[in-house]
């Protein structure tokens, strides 16, 4: 049985939506059993379950997405996102999915579950596509990244792609250009540490329009380029969606071609756990894609084998 733990608190549509979303979860996955941790002052659970694998759990304190995280949010401990954080560490449930406050989830990860290695800084990786696997890390766990830090991002993306698939990793920076003269200070020391390491293979700088194709597939950069990125690709697909009608053009083609090759949700890669962030705005099949991608990454538990590659590479 997969124990998803779903911190419901966190989306801005509220827990009836993440409810629902774990209602159709586990009436279509027989093996998986949902720890549902919610304020009972914002979501009134039902007195009758619908299912007897949705487990409430009942929690006085939600973090919003609209806190500045400081210390102490390492002292509510009956919040929904530190509940489920803590239930995961204690081998209680297999991953946590939420929609919640990037920062805490990211602190408090850090301070509960715990780093496969000391100042290998944990970061969201975006399966840009699957097959082939692409990926862009980080998207917002970091925001002011030294060039240690863009070389730790490179090897839990290589690790990740590699835990994932049968690719081998190839790794490339994102920046301006390709050419070693263009970028930050920053950039290109990172260009130098990548350029003498014997693993992941390194292939030098990439541009914003090989996200999606070419033979580069863990692009990475810092956490305020990627979210950006990110949200520009998806703001620029809403678009078209809502402007292809008025030119009297299908779109369903497009809407199919982006359900076959998207995926919902980014994973926390670099911590001892298994952890999914999900869109803060997600609707009920944005939240479905999250949950589903948490119980894809819980089956073969992927922090391990996260681990075991990194280990096999003599990083940890």
């Amino acid at each position: 049985m997969i124990r998803v733990a779903i911190d419901a608190m966190g989306g801005d549509l509220g827990p009836r939506i993440a409810f629902q979303a774990t209602e159709k979860i586990v009436a279509a996955f027989t093996d998986v059993e949902a720890h549902f941790y919610f304020d009972p002052q914002e979501f009134d659970f039902p007195a009758e379950s619908p299912s007897s694998r949705i487990l409430p759990v009942a929690c006085h304190d939600s973090v919003s997405s609209m806190e500045v995280v400081d210390r102490s949010l390492f002292k509510r401990v009956d919040s929904t996102i530190y509940r489920s954080l803590a239930d995961m560490s204690k081998a209680k449930t297999d991953v946590v999915v939420t929609f919640g406050n990037t920062a805490a989830m990211v602190a408090l990860a850090r301070h509960i579950v715990g780093l496969l290695r000391p100042k290998l800084y944990p970061a969201l990786i975006r399966e840009m596509r699957p097959n082939p696997l692409r990926c862009l890390v980080d998207l917002g766990a970091n925001v002011h990244c030294a060039a240690e830090m863009l070389n730790g991002f490179a090897l839990l993306g290589a690790s990740y792609v590699e835990a994932r698939s049968d690719s081998e990793a190839n790794v490339a920076l994102l920046n301006v250009g390709v050419e070693t003269s263009k970028g930050s200070s920053v950039i290109k020391e990172c260009y130098q540490m990548l350029s003498e390491q014997a693993w992941p293979k390194f292939s030098g700088f990439a541009e914003g329009f090989e996200l999606f194709s070419g033979e580069k597939n863990v692009i990475v950069c810092d956490g305020m380029v990627g979210n950006a990125v990110l949200k520009a690709s998806e703001g620029l697909f809403m678009f078209l969606l809502s402007q292809l009608p008025k030119h009297s053009m299908d779109t369903s083609a497009i809407e199919k071609l982006v359900q076959a090759e998207s995926r919902h949700g980014a994973c926390l890669v670099g911590i001892k756990g298994n952890l999914v962030k999900g869109h803060g705005r997600s609707d009920l099949k944005a939240m479905m894609g999250a949950i589903e991608y948490g119980i894809d990454i819980a089956r073969t538990n992927l922090y391990k084998r996260i681990e075991t590659k990194l280990t096999q590479q003599g990083v940890l």
